[in-house]
């Protein structure tokens, strides 16, 4: 239950940065003079900046010159005059933010993009306890190791259900048979099932954006 906890409330946070309160460049300048922002990420393509503050509240605002008011070539990130002006700001203020620039498709490990270094650590120090927890058992009631392998890496959320399935279901008693009477599903179906639930994900996040 402890390790679920953790894991739910990282889960949280990275599901809060999906749909960041649309704001203007004005007020990412507000909460840097202030010391409010806390974390920046930055993507070239598109000059998008999404900040938080304090570590849950997200924010997003789109870059523009300040000469011409249009957006700037999307040049090599080290000469970017959006990132350039952003930097600067950054400065201005006197608070230390990091500022992390995305270089186009980045393969995301979840618990990488919680951005509270605290719950960041709690989380992966779960994540992986619960990997290994998953190696190390000699039984399983609905997938083998392989299988869990699979929508543990893949699949990515399969390690929240390994917390709530495995040994036997949260919802179920201690007294209930650690036997469902059918073998445990293989690597192959593991496989199949990690793709769709990362498909599921996917979509579940796109969606919530879109929205």
């Amino acid at each position: 239950m402890l390790l679920l906890l953790v894991l739910v409330a990282g889960a949280v946070t990275v599901a809060a940065s999906a749909r960041p309160a649309e704001r203007l460049e004005s007020d990412l300048n507000a909460d840097l003079t202030v010391g409010r922002v806390t974390y920046l990420d930055y993507d070239p393509s598109d000059h998008r900046v999404r900040w938080v503050n304090g570590w849950w509240r997200w924010s997003a605002t789109t870059l523009v010159s300040k000469e011409n008011d249009e957006r700037p070539p999307v040049v090599d990130p080290k000469r970017d005059a959006a990132l350039e002006w952003l930097d600067g700001q950054v400065d201005a203020s006197g608070h230390l933010v990091p500022i992390r620039v995305r270089a186009g498709y980045e393969p995301r490990w979840w618990p990488a993009e919680i951005v509270w270094d605290p719950l960041q650590a709690a989380t992966t120090i779960a994540w992986f306890g619960t990997f290994l927890i998953m190696l190390g058992s000699a039984s399983h009631r609905y997938a083998n190791r392989w299988a869990w392998f699979w929508l543990f890496t893949i699949g990515q959320a399969g390690v929240l259900l390994y917390l709530i399935m495995e040994p036997q279901p949260l919802w179920r008693p201690r007294s209930w048979p650690p036997h469902t009477g059918r073998a445990p599903a293989r690597g192959g179906t593991g496989l199949m099932a990690a793709i769709l639930l990362s498909l599921t994900v996917s979509l579940a996040a796109a969606g919530i954006t879109a929205g």
